[in-house]
């Protein structure tokens, strides 16, 4: 199995309300994380231990100052699935790229626009191999 991580800006919380919640926040954050698997479920199945993990500080992955940030790592069934161009994860960034998110839950981030952005100067989502 192939390892993953994304870091994100974006509230990617699972939440899992009920039915008949009624909670915004829940809502949105479990509709942001079920975008997210969609998204990578369209080349692989996905496999994965722990909910995405929500942390304050210093985002590891780039120096974009201190923000509400989640975590998430996952496994795919097969090797090399994101692989383009040399780059392990360079079609996973493009297939989440672009992808419509909920923007105003507990994330400390501004997401403008209300998309996840893998490229350009507006990144808020990180895509690694590990």
């Amino acid at each position: 199995m192939a390892r993953y991580r994304i870091v994100t800006l974006i509230d990617i919380t699972r939440s899992q309300p009920a039915r008949d919640s009624t909670d915004k926040i829940k809502i949105g954050q479990q509709a942001n994380f079920n975008s997210f698997l969609q998204a990578i479920g369209m080349r692989s199945n996905v496999e994965w231990n722990h909910d995405p993990l929500k942390c304050h500080g210093r985002i590891p992955v780039h120096d974009h100052g201190k923000a509400v940030h989640w975590i998430w790592e996952f496994d795919c069934e097969r090797e090399d699935v994101f692989l383009k161009n040399n780059d392990p994860v360079a079609l996973l960034a493009e297939d989440l790229h672009g992808v419509p998110v909920i923007p105003l839950l507990e994330n400390s981030a501004d997401i403008t626009p209300a998309a996840v952005q893998t490229e350009g100067n507006k990144i808020n989502t990180w895509v690694n191999a590990i």
